[in-house]
C-alpha cells in the first residue's frame, strides 16, 4: 500500500467561520492547517511543508446561495504526486455534510495549479462552513511517464 499524506483543514474560530458567510462577492481567505494527530509517512513531505499544499483556500456562497470555492495547489515536495483534493460545505452544529466536490490533479515537484469548483453545494441555510482536505500520494513511474526499469 502506498503512503497517503491527508492534510485536512477545520476553521475552529468564529472568526473564520463568520468569513465563510460575510457578505457575498469574493469569498473570504482561509488557510488550511494540519490538525495535531496527523502524521506524515516515511520520505513524504515535512510537516512545515505540508502546510503550503493548498493556499489562497476561499470558499463562500454566492447571493443564490451556490457555495463556490477555489485555491491553490502546490507541489512542495521532489516527486510527481497525485492530489486529491475536496471541497466539504459542512453544519456547524453537527459537521453534517450538505455538500461535496472533489477532484484529482497530477502535479510535478515545484508546480502549482488552480483548483476551482463552481459549485460545491447549493443552499441557503445558516451555520455552514466551508472545509478543505487534501491527499497526496507519490505517481509511480508508469503514471509519470517515466520509462519503467
Amino acid at each position: 500500500m502506498r503512503p497517503i499524506l491527508i492534510l485536512a483543514a477545520i476553521p475552529m474560530l468564529a472568526g473564520a467561520l463568520a468569513g465563510c458567510t460575510a457578505p457575498r462577492g469574493e469569498p473570504p481567505e482561509t488557510r488550511p492547517a494540519m490538525s495535531p494527530t496527523q502524521s506524515l509517512p516515511t520520505g513524504s513531505m515535512s510537516p512545515s511543508a505540508g502546510l503550503g499544499v493548498l493556499s489562497d483556500f476561499r470558499c463562500a456562497p454566492d447571493d443564490n446561495g451556490v457555495w463556490r470555492g477555489k485555491a491553490t495547489l502546490r507541489n512542495v515536495g521532489t516527486n510527481t504526486n497525485t492530489y486529491t483534493v475536496q471541497f466539504s460545505v459542512v453544519r456547524t452544529a453537527d459537521s453534517q455534510v450538505v455538500g461535496v466536490k472533489k477532484q484529482d490533479f497530477t502535479v510535478e515537484p515545484g508546480e502549482s495549479v488552480d483548483v476551482a469548483f463552481p459549485t460545491v453545494a447549493t443552499t441557503s441555510a445558516s451555520g455552514l462552513e466551508c472545509q478543505p482536505s487534501v491527499t497526496a500520494e507519490p505517481t509511480s513511474p508508469a503514471q509519470s511517464g517515466s520509462p519503467s526499469p
